[in-house]
């Protein structure tokens, strides 16, 4: 299904900015319209209505089962082919609507997908079929990464000093604490937010280049209580970068409590050390086989003419 009557398939996006973006410039082509409009804005938001109004397939970035504005525009131009995409703290909050029996059935039947397996499992748990789908987290592939810094060194992420609970801040502070001869760098922090941290977790200014903190990095340690398929962890196996995270994923290694965190982050400093620690190929090679824009591309493509396809 290359067109419709002639045209381009139209794809209306709803859901989280920054992703809505990445996902309009994958798979915008000759064959498909996929755009992109902040809803902030009156112009945008206009122009999303006409979005959802003339397309053949909508995708929301966001995951609910109860009824919400761009659900309830997307039913009144009577559209049933939707896709809706889990993605990570949305699945905590329906455990709280599915408490409530904030439950809306046409929500529920359209097509779930997750972005995680474990997001999946949370989303079928409220009785909602959902499928994990790894094309929908993408990345390009880093062609010759540079090797292993000689400087051992952690990278942490924290995007909002006031939203720090959510990535970990307790958790990496205590860490950093019981590792004083660690360096641990924190990037991520808007320009004028601060947080108080010890002496070896050094605060960087925010950067859009993050290409250099990728080479200067030994370890990203990321201890998130809850995680969609984080692309700060994808970026860093890309680079065949060490990861320590709250998750099993290929080339990471699991740890869910702050004292399991210090014992592997004191393995792979010791390795360092002795000359021993290698070059993660292991996620190096899992990113690139299952998450690079390309293959994501086009199997995303690849799903949505088959639900266009479908009575």
């Amino acid at each position: 299904m290359a067109s419709h009557n002639g045209r381009r398939l139209r794809v209306a996006l709803n859901g989280l900015d920054h992703f809505c973006r990445r996902y309009s410039r994958l798979l915008t082509d000759d064959r498909w319209e996929v755009p992109y409009r902040l809803p902030t804005v009156p112009m945008g938001l206009a122009a999303r209505l006409r979005d959802v109004m003339r397309c053949d397939l909508a995708y929301s970035y966001t995951g609910r089962i109860s009824m919400g504005k761009f659900l309830r525009v997307a039913r009144s131009f009577g559209k049933t082919k939707f896709i809706m995409v889990w993605c990570g703290s949305d699945s905590w909050f329906a455990q709280a609507d599915y408490a409530m029996g904030k439950m809306d059935p046409w929500v529920t039947g359209l097509v779930h997908w997750a972005i995680a397996p474990w997001l999946a499992e949370e989303v079928r748990a409220l009785g909602v079929d959902c499928e994990y789908v790894p094309a929908t987290q993408f990345l390009d592939i880093v062609p010759n990464p540079k090797p292993l810094p000689k400087k051992f060194s952690v990278l942490l992420y924290v995007r909002n000093a006031l939203r720090g609970g959510l990535y970990g801040l307790d958790r990496m502070v205590e860490v950093a604490c019981k590792l004083p001869r660690v360096e641990f760098n924190l990037f991520g922090l808007p320009e004028g937010q601060t947080v108080s941290v010890p002496p070896n977790i050094k605060v960087n200014s925010w950067t859009s280049d993050f290409a250099p903190v990728w080479e200067q990095s030994t370890v990203v340690y990321r201890p998130v209580r809850h995680d969609g398929l984080s692309l700060t962890v994808l970026e860093a196996l890309a680079h065949g970068r060490h990861v320590v995270w709250t998750y099993s994923v290929p080339g990471c290694i699991e740890a869910k409590t702050a004292d399991a965190a210090v014992m592997e982050l004191q393995k792979l400093c010791q390795q360092h050390e002795d000359g021993t620690l290698k070059f993660n190929d292991v996620g190096r090679d899992y990113v690139a086989s299952h998450h690079s824009s390309e293959s994501a591309r086009l199997e995303l493509l690849r799903r949505f003419e088959e639900i266009l396809r479908a009575e």
